[in-house]
């Protein structure tokens, strides 16, 4: 079960400051911070940073999400990243917050249930920021032209 306090606890992850009108959602090995239920695309950042000598398991981590991530219609783009051997972090994006709500309880999200693995190989816990996707170029990726958004005819 979730907890929430009104400021962000010493021990969570260096990184952006969450909003000031939004609570931290305390879960075993992550926080999340940011509003939800407001129109438009949605998204996360999601910053980890590994106890020295776990950035592999971190890494592992992020495949077995990305893994998840395949089997999301609504999720996408998503990134995994690497900062440096301890600091981590994802970037995804969904078309709304039903997407979003999607996502947590899909096989992509539903990683981060695995709370003790994240103490474990973590400095602090995850911090997952809800992002409001404001503007994005959507005609390439990674350096290829996209052509076409849906299914395939």
């Amino acid at each position: 079960m979730a907890q929430t306090a009104a400021k962000p606890k010493t021990g969570t992850s260096p990184g952006p400051n969450p909003p000031n009108d939004t609570e931290l959602e305390v879960h075993q090995g992550w926080v999340r911070s940011g509003r939800d239920n407001t129109p438009g695309m949605k998204g996360y950042y999601i910053n980890l940073e590994a106890k020295p000598g776990y950035g592999d398991k971190v890494e592992k981590f992020l495949q077995d999400i990305h893994a998840g991530v395949e089997k999301e219609p609504g999720t996408g783009p998503w990134f995994g990243l690497r900062y440096s051997d301890t600091t981590f972090g994802i970037f995804e994006a969904m078309h709304d917050a039903e997407a979003r709500h999607a996502h947590d309880v899909g096989p992509g999200g539903s990683n981060f249930l695995r709370g003790a693995e994240l103490e474990e190989m973590l400095a602090y816990p995850a911090h997952l920021y809800r992002v409001d996707i404001m503007y994005g170029k959507f005609s390439v990726m990674l350096g290829k032209r996209i052509t076409e958004i849906g299914p395939s005819t």
